[in-house]
């Protein structure tokens, strides 16, 4: 990769100052002609260069997270860290160290895109038709706004922002399939629960398998079942921990009030579950 030249750091460093002292009059309410070379008491020009001194370190500090933002983005687009280690003047541990956790980061943008591609439009309307059942003034109010506000930036951002806001959807999705009672009304109860189990595709689709929240050592939640778990069901009445199930368990549970799925073991394990229970498989 090509190395910043001299003239090219020279007028970075100057728009930077530009920067800066745009930033001094601002806080000092300083004519726009005021700056380094103004003929003002040594008073004022110390108050200038304390705020020049400010800004500046403002301005480094935007720019180490600015940093670290090219860095994850550059690690979604395949850069491992040899090469960011590269980029920033410091060594491939340098930059393991001062920005951690972009290893794979890569893949799992490719897993995001891919399932958004299979998954998109059916989780789309489905959030749809869950905004359409809900009440408004119930206590999902606010995660139902946030929802709404998401999908609707889904839909007008492009590409490559999309993924960004899709993994705030998934949030608010979840909270709000999870959290809400079940309808009454049958097909608004289907749909709040096809979301939480969309959403609990997702999340397993777009982890890797050391991070999935199934693990091999844990049983089937039913008393002397010994099939292994693929999926985990909430229910208001579990409190705060979900229940691990098996296939069978799973989907005769889910024929209960309010039973949601809330996470899976793999890709497509949710929704073929979620179908099986309700007669689509």
């Amino acid at each position: 990769m090509r190395d910043i030249s001299d003239a090219q750091r020279a007028d970075l460093t100057t728009a930077v100052e530009q920067l800066a002292w745009t930033a001094v009059r601002e806080m000092l309410q300083l004519k726009p002609e005021a700056g380094p070379g103004s003929d003002a008491p040594d008073a004022d020009l110390r108050q200038m260069w304390l705020a020049t001194l400010t800004s500046l370190l403002a301005i480094r500090d935007s720019a180490d997270q600015l940093a670290a933002s090219a860095a994850l983005s550059a690690a979604q687009y395949g850069a491992d860290y040899p090469a960011i280690g590269e980029a920033a003047g410091m060594t491939r541990q340098g930059a393991r160290r001062k920005w951690p956790g972009l290893a794979g980061l890569s893949d799992e943008r490719q897993r995001k895109l891919t399932w958004w591609k299979r998954r998109g439009d059916q989780f789309a309307q489905c959030v749809r038709a869950v905004l359409m059942a809900s009440e408004e003034t119930s206590e999902q109010a606010p995660h139902l706004a946030a929802l709404r506000n998401r999908l609707d930036e889904i839909e007008q951002t492009s590409p490559a922002q999309r993924l960004d806001v899709f993994d705030m959807a998934l949030v608010d999705a979840h909270a709000v399939a999870v959290g809400a009672p079940s309808p009454v009304e049958s097909t608004a109860a289907r749909a709040n629960g096809l979301l939480a189990a969309l959403t609990a595709d997702a999340y397993a689709a777009m982890n890797s398998h050391s991070s999935l929240v199934i693990r091999e050592d844990l049983a089937c939640g039913t008393d002397d079942c010994a099939s292994e778990p693929i999926v985990e069901l909430w229910h208001p009445d579990f409190g705060h921990q979900p229940v691990s199930a098996c296939r069978e368990h799973a989907i005769e549970a889910l024929g209960q009030p309010d039973i949601r799925i809330v996470a899976a073991c793999q890709p497509d394990v949710a929704l073929s579950v979620f179908a099986e229970a309700y007669g689509e498989g």
